[in-house]
Parts: C-alpha cells; sequence; structure tokens
C-alpha cells in the first residue's frame, strides 16, 4: 500500500495559550524585571571594575529579543515590530501607499522614494480601473508569484541588515525574499490600493502572511510566501478552517476568516458524488494545465478519507511531481517539472475539500524535476550494474 499522502484535520489549531492571556502578561513582567536588574547590575560592576561587562549585556540583549519574538506589548500580541525567526522584523510602510494615495513622495526619505517608484511601476502595469477588489488582489498575487522567489541564500551568507529581503525595499530590488519581506510587500500593495490588509505571525515565530479584506467585509488569510515557488493558490484567499490546515496563529488578535465569497477553494471546488472520478477529475484539470484543482465530497463510511487518500497517491504515481511514490510509473511522467506538488483534504462542516495543486514547470528555485531524478536514477546504475 502507498504511503500516506493527503491527511485531513477535524481539530484545526492547538489550544494554546493566546498572547494576551494573563500567563503571558506575567511573562512579560518576570522579563522585563530581569532586564532591568540585569542592567543595573553590569552598570554597578562596570563603576567598580571600569569596564563594560558584556556577558551581562548579552543576557539582557537576548530577553529583549525574546519579548520582541513573542509580539508583546502590555501583554497583547501585535502586528508590526514582531522578531520572525530571530532576524527578520515586520515593519511598517505606512508611509510609502499614503505617499502613493496623495499622489507625491516628497516626504519620503530616498529609500522609501526607490520603493514608491518600483511600487507604483507594477500596480501602473498590472492593475486596471475597472477592476473589481477580488481582481485587483489577485493581480498581486499573480504577479509576486511570478516575479520574486524564495532567497536561496542562508541567513549566515546575507544578514537582513544588508539584503533588506525581509522588506519591500529588498524584496522588489533583488526579487528575491523571505515570508516577512513578501508579507510586508503583499500590504504595501494591498494599502495602496485602498484594500484593508494585515500581516499576521505564526504562534511559533517562524512565519508571516496577510490576512485582507474583501468588498465582503469579511477577511482571508493569503500566505503568499509559502506559494511563491508554484503559485498554484494553495495559500490564497483562506478562511480559517483552510488555513488552519498549515497554520496557527493568535485568533484572539486577529480578526476572524469566515468568509466563504472569496474563499478560493469554495470559489473553485467541483462536486464529486464518486469518489472513484476523482483520478479522472485531477487528470482533466492537468491536461487543462490548470495550476490547482479542489474538489468538493462526503463521506459515507470511515474507509472514504482512506480511499480518497490512495487515489490521489497513485494519480501523483502517473503524473509525477512531489507526491510520486512509485518510480515504475513516473518513468512514463513528464520531464518537464510538471506534476502534483502538493495535496490535502480539509474538514469543513458536513463535508471535505480536496485540493491538488500541481507544479507547471515554470517555478523558481523548486529543487530537482523528474527530469532530473531520472538522470540521477541513471547515473547510480550505470555505477552499480546489477550484478548477474
Amino acid at each position: 500500500m502507498a504511503k500516506k499522502t493527503i491527511s485531513s484535520m477535524d481539530n484545526f489549531q492547538e489550544k494554546l495559550p493566546k498572547a494576551g492571556s494573563q500567563k503571558a502578561s506575567n511573562l512579560l513582567v518576570t522579563l522585563l524585571a530581569a532586564c532591568l536588574v540585569l542592567s543595573l547590575l553590569a552598570a554597578i560592576m562596570s563603576i567598580f571594575v571600569g569596564v563594560k561587562v558584556a556577558k551581562f549585556d548579552s543576557i539582557g540583549s537576548d530577553l529583549q529579543l525574546a519579548v520582541s519574538r513573542m509580539g508583546i506589548v502590555a501583554g497583547e500580541t501585535q502586528e508590526d515590530d514582531v522578531t520572525i525567526s530571530d532576524l527578520y522584523t515586520v515593519r511598517s510602510t505606512k508611509d510609502i501607499s499614503k505617499a502613493y494615495l496623495a499622489g507625491r513622495d516628497s516626504g519620503l526619505d530616498a529609500k522609501q522614494k526607490e520603493v514608491y517608484d518600483l511600487a507604483s511601476s507594477t500596480l501602473k502595469t498590472i492593475i486596471k480601473d475597472d477592476m473589481t477588489t477580488f481582481q485587483k488582489e489577485k493581480a498581486v498575487y499573480d504577479w509576486m508569484c511570478k516575479n520574486l522567489e524564495m532567497a536561496e541564500t542562508s541567513e549566515v551568507n546575507i544578514p537582513v541588515s544588508s539584503s533588506q529581503i525581509d522588506e519591500p525595499y529588498g524584496v522588489l530590488k533583488t526579487g528575491t525574499g523571505v515570508p516577512v519581506g513578501f508579507a510586508t510587500t503583499f500590504r504595501m500593495f494591498m494599502e495602496m490600493l485602498e484594500i484593508p490588509c494585515k500581516v499576521v505571525h505564526d504562534t511559533g515565530f517562524t512565519n508571516a502572511w496577510n490576512m485582507v479584506q474583501m468588498d465582503d467585509e469579511n477577511w482571508y488569510h493569503v500566505d503568499v510566501g509559502s506559494d511563491i515557488t508554484y503559485g498554484n493558490y494553495e495559500n490564497f484567499n483562506m478562511n480559517e478552517p483552510v488555513c488552519a490546515y498549515k497554520h496557527t496563529w493568535d485568533t484572539d488578535f486577529f480578526p476572524a476568516a469566515t468568509g466563504t465569497k472569496y474563499c478560493y477553494a469554495l470559489m473553485k471546488a467541483g462536486e464529486v458524488k464518486d469518489l472513484y472520478n476523482i483520478p479522472t477529475r485531477i487528470k482533466k484539470a492537468y491536461d487543462k494545465k490548470r495550476k490547482c484543482i479542489f474538489l468538493k465530497f462526503e463521506t459515507k463510511s470511515g474507509k472514504d478519507l482512506e480511499l480518497v487518500d490512495e487515489l490521489v497517491s497513485r494519480t501523483a504515481d502517473y503524473l509525477g511531481g512531489n507526491l510520486a511514490q512509485n518510480t515504475d510509473n513516473t518513468e512514463n511522467a513528464e520531464s518537464t517539472g510538471r506534476g502534483v506538488a502538493d495535496a490535502c483534504c480539509i474538514k469543513m462542516d458536513d463535508y471535505y475539500i480536496l485540493g491538488v495543486f500541481f507544479a507547471d514547470g515554470s517555478q523558481k528555485n523548486a529543487g530537482l524535476n523528474q527530469n532530473d531524478y531520472n538522470k540521477i536514477s541513471k547515473a547510480v546504475e550505470k555505477a552499480f550494474p546489477a550484478v548477474g
């Protein structure tokens, strides 16, 4: 039997303490008190010893960094000035969006003016006057996924202070970024288009994405950074059940995402009454070179989810891609980088949504493709021919 490919979750989010809880407030007080005590002790010792006590300064800095990582100000989560992955900081770009809406950049510094010019030029190219709010949002998402890529280099080789890939300046100048950079750039574009938008961070402070408010007054999650490689809408306009499949966040601080009108998975979901038709539906979407397919189905027995998992797994074997497992079948798959990149099965109220996401061969920094794996297999087989 093939290894499990997709999974579902009935409980979408762990019951974690919120950043605004009493526990977080007590921890904040303790950390700040420790910082003050250590700083005072370092100052006293420097008077008597005559030198700066670097060890205590370092401890104080580490504690301050911990407070920043927690995103806590007076016991509450915050949107900006939060440190992600101990290095990248979420910063506001409201000065740029306000200047754009005012039609003048006289109040911006040189760096901000450069971002203003790059962003304005981009919007002039992709946005039309008669576009709806959703069309504008999708145009920005599509442009970012097509023209930007995740930074390949490590944090050590290119420090954020020099590369600035965690903010729009570095992202738009270099065409590369990290999740914080993509999130702040997307928010800047949305604010320039007068579409309400926020930057969200996860409870582990390792990722950042966005929430955007559409014209139905509902908020939706958009994780451009996670989609930047394939641009296949896997993390585009998610409501809470969809987003919680792979994300965790402070639901007490950030607005609820309960909308359905612009939830992309629900907008595009086609109903499947016979589960055995799933491979055919996936193949048709693949042949039409679509980026994804969403299918809505109900379960009639406990084995239905396992059945769907096996159907998707075997379909992926024939199409190739990240989910392919049977090399006998994937030898016949296309060698252009196309295939099944990912799949998920998400429980809604009384039905499930199956999402299958394709790699179209044009992705950037997507790693080895099927052609690469085929060449690797032949090279290894040549080096170690079968004996007999």
